[in-house]
């Protein structure tokens, strides 16, 4: 059974720089940098100075216009996508990894319905059932006036709430929306990216051998480990994006192809050994104090105490969006406090016992200066 895992695993990943994926990450890494700062600071991690650079060149080189075309398309919320979401799909439904210009050019020859359709579907991936009041998705999404309409009725998650008005105005001006992204992308491209496109190349590429070796040497621990992910779920071809803008994180995206074959795609933060790498006891102290600052992610903890529970149930059970479900596992998934586990066709989370009262011995000597269980 593990070979046929391990078997599964060599099959259906392959570690492959992809510019195009860089090119519009980095474009949302700049749009919603406070949001970035804030998860780096829980995290405890400190930004690359190079990515800080690029952030900082970005901004300088941008013309007042073009920044807020940046933020019409990127700022709602990196973690859940918005409006980006369409980019992505675009990027990621490609067999092969895209240079930025040569995905410029096919997302030009795109109808601009159906990225603005893949917009709506991004506001509302969590929210899609109630969206569509009961039609169905392949139906609406190829008709403007019918998804209008039902974008006008739902509000979308406040997650990504501001989004709203800006789908809205994609979805009565589709033509006009395409060229301005259009525009936003070659000039980027143009006055940003391709000023940096190489050193982003090397870096990500240097990091991605470095991973893909750990990868070969012991797939399924790798993907437990350090991608913090139940092997299981890379039961499609999967292709895992070494970025460095991302510089931390691991995050999944799946797309059916035009010929309805499901593809995964891994962006994988460059620095992600040091993310989720061993750290110092009283790093881990802190972070594990931390992780209870959140009334949440304790209730998050306690809930899981009983059973594993999958996303949808832990939103629904604590009032939260499937996306923050994500962001809150994420920082457990840190400290190793829970792990995911496919069951019945769902990704359940299950509570590391051991490993929580590993952490609480390791605070016990931390705060108290002793062995657990001295007296």
């Amino acid at each position: 059974m593990a070979d046929t895992m391990k078997n599964t695993l060599l099959k259906n990943i392959k570690f492959a720089y992809n510019e195009a994926l860089e090119l519009i990450v980095s474009m949302g890494m700049i749009a919603n940098e406070e949001q970035i700062r804030t998860w780096a600071a829980d995290y405890k991690m400190e930004l690359d100075p190079h990515a800080l650079s690029y952030h900082d060149e970005a901004r300088s080189l941008l013309s007042p216009h073009s920044i807020r075309e940046l933020l019409f398309f990127f700022q709602y919320n990196f973690f859940h996508k918005a409006l980006d979401f369409a980019f992505y799909e675009s990027i990621c439904t490609c067999a092969e990894p895209l240079t930025a210009e040569a995905w410029i050019i096919r997302l030009e020859k795109s109808p601009a319905e159906k990225v603005v359709a893949e917009m709506v579907y991004g506001v509302y991936c969590d929210k899609l059932e109630e969206l569509l009041e009961g039609n169905d998705w392949e139906v609406v999404k190829k008709d403007i006036r019918l998804m209008t309409e039902l974008v006008t009725r739902t509000k979308p998650h406040p997650e990504v709430i501001n989004a709203h008005g800006p789908l809205l105005e994609c979805l009565k001006h589709p033509e006009d929306t395409k060229q301005r992204y259009t525009h936003l992308f070659k000039q980027f491209y143009r006055d940003v990216f391709s000023r940096w496109k190489e050193p982003l190349r090397k870096a990500s590429q240097d990091a991605s051998r470095w991973y893909e070796e750990m990868f070969l040497g012991n797939p399924e621990r790798f993907i437990r480990e350090v991608n913090k992910n139940e092997p299981a779920l890379y039961d499609v071809p999967t292709n895992f994006h070494v970025s460095f803008m991302t510089q931390f994180g691991n995050h999944c995206l799946f797309f059916n192809t035009a010929e309805s074959e499901r593809v995964g795609t891994v962006i994988f933060g460059v620095h992600n050994d040091l993310a989720f790498g061993p750290a110092a006891e009283r790093e881990k102290t802190e972070l594990f104090l931390k992780a209870f600052s959140d009334k949440r992610r304790l209730d998050f903890l306690l809930l899981l105490r009983k059973r594993p529970h999958y996303g949808q149930e832990i939103a629904t059970a604590l009032g939260i969006t499937p996306a923050a479900v994500t962001y809150h596992a994420n920082f457990l998934f840190f400290l190793d406090l829970i792990q995911l586990k496919r069951e019945d066709h769902r990704l359940y989370y299950h509570l590391q016992v051991d490993k929580l009262r590993e952490l609480l011995a390791i605070t016990t000597k931390v705060m108290l200066d002793e062995e657990p269980g001295r007296v």
